[in-house]
């Protein structure tokens, strides 16, 4: 997994981003977070490969704060466990 010091400014802002909202597709992310479709699509594959971030499988998407739940028309990104721990290490020093 890439280091957070290694990440730009716009992936440290992706993953926050979902780390508070919970998964999301691009095109939602792209609107929070100002950014192009394509660049945050590109985005998004860059931080899977890294290892911050897994496809949601399954065809339903279950997100709190929803009555019932989401049909995935796109392709929807989850921080992964590895991730979140590194996350919460980061909080606890302050530099999150």
């Amino acid at each position: 997994m890439k280091k957070w010091s290694e990440l730009s400014s716009s992936e440290r802002q992706a993953l926050l981003d979902l780390r508070e909202k919970g998964p999301d597709c691009a095109k939602f992310l792209s609107r929070r977070i100002n950014m192009e479709l394509g660049d945050t699509m590109k985005l998004l594959a860059g931080l899977e490969r890294a290892g911050w971030l897994k496809r949601v499988q399954g065809t339903f998407l279950f997100k709190r704060g929803f009555k019932r739940p989401k049909h995935m028309n796109h392709t929807y990104y989850q921080i992964t466990k590895q991730a979140e721990k590194e996350l919460r290490f980061l909080a606890r020093k302050g530099l999150v």
